[in-house]
């Protein structure tokens, strides 16, 4: 291993740097990680923007570095406000090693996939109660948001992989904020890197993704809260996030997620009591974001879905389809 400066607080055997790149998101800069291993590794790599090129290129430069000294990327997932500079750090660096979880570069750059997930959001668009054209601009953007031009993934991560060029750091699935989330984590230097399954203060979000051909789809939400209390039994101290501030208490941020979570199940409660205690999604997202939901259609409607799934798991809600859309009743109502 190469012999590297230490940092107050962190690792004294892999030296992590924290870089914010401008996104044009509500949630604010994204932040990717320079992590001194045995390969000088960048974890997640901002949105495609002349401002967070230019934040990253000098951010690199205040640790020393430049694009050309990296030698691998690591993705958390497939957002583009974590894989939109690839394509551009490959023109300045074609040699560079990409890693990724196994399905990231399906979701990105499989044509079949993309056709076949605007196709399913679609369909479940339509179960959910938007109208036709909502649903056809929707299924669109959903489908086409997020992709690789040239880049590809040279090698697939899994549960329980060691993570290539990062002594100690094991790559843990968390699926729910997106159907290909990964996160590193070393007991050796109990350090944890999370990407966007835990934001301090913030609540990261129910991104749905296209279930392969012939497979269900996944529930996210009901995903996530396994996957919050898998991470709860890492031992951490410092828990680094896509966004925000570095995580010096895991468990207090764990506890933050699960309570924003109940909240808005006792929110999509009240609004079914509200409406006598039947309604279709789309009917509960005009209700409990109104003057908000139409800017942020997607956003809005993954929520809730993650939330009824959720909800039906739990015996509070059942769903009845009525002329090709559902509708969610309250079971005791």
């Amino acid at each position: 291993m190469r012999k590297i400066p230490t940092k107050k607080g962190l690792s004294t055997l892999q030296r992590i740097e924290k870089i914010e790149l401008t996104t044009n998101f509500p949630i604010g800069p994204v932040n990717s990680y320079v992590v001194f291993g045995e390969k000088l590794t960048l974890i997640d790599a901002g949105l495609k923007n002349k401002q967070g090129w230019d934040d990253l290129n000098n951010g690199l430069h205040r640790l020393g570095v430049e694009i050309t000294d990296l030698e691998q990327i690591v993705l958390t997932h497939h957002h583009n406000d974590h894989t939109g500079l690839v394509d551009w750090i490959l023109e300045k660096n074609p040699t560079i090693k990409i890693f990724a979880h196994k399905d990231t570069e399906m979701i990105l750059k499989d044509e079949s996939y993309i056709e076949w997930s605007a196709e399913f959001f679609h369909n479940l668009f339509i179960e959910f109660g938007l109208t036709e054209d909502m649903a056809i601009k929707s299924a669109f953007r959903k489908g086409h948001r997020d992709y690789f031009q040239t880049a590809s993934v040279d090698e697939v991560l899994e549960e329980g992989d060691m993570v290539p060029g990062l002594p100690s750091f094991q790559v843990i699935e968390t699926l729910g904020h997106s159907q290909d989330h990964i996160s590193f984590y070393s007991a050796d230097e109990q350090l944890f890197i999370c990407g966007d399954h835990i934001i301090k203060g913030v609540h990261g979000g129910m991104w749905m993704d296209a279930p392969k051909p012939g497979n269900t789809r996944a529930k996210p939400l009901i995903q996530y809260l396994k996957n919050l209390e898998k991470c709860r039994k890492l031992s951490a101290n410092f828990t680094f996030s896509g966004h925000g501030p570095i995580i010096s208490d895991l468990d207090e941020a764990i506890d933050g997620h699960i309570s924003n979570i109940e909240h808005r199940v006792s929110r999509v409660i009240n609004t079914l009591k509200k409406a006598n205690g039947a309604a279709t999604g789309f009917e509960i997202i005009q209700d409990m974001y109104r003057g908000r939901y139409e800017k942020a259609v997607i956003t809005f409607l993954f929520e809730i879905i993650s939330v009824l799934d959720l909800l039906e798991e739990r015996n509070i809600v059942i769903s009845e389809k009525q002329n090709g859309v559902f509708k969610y009743r309250l079971v005791n109502n």
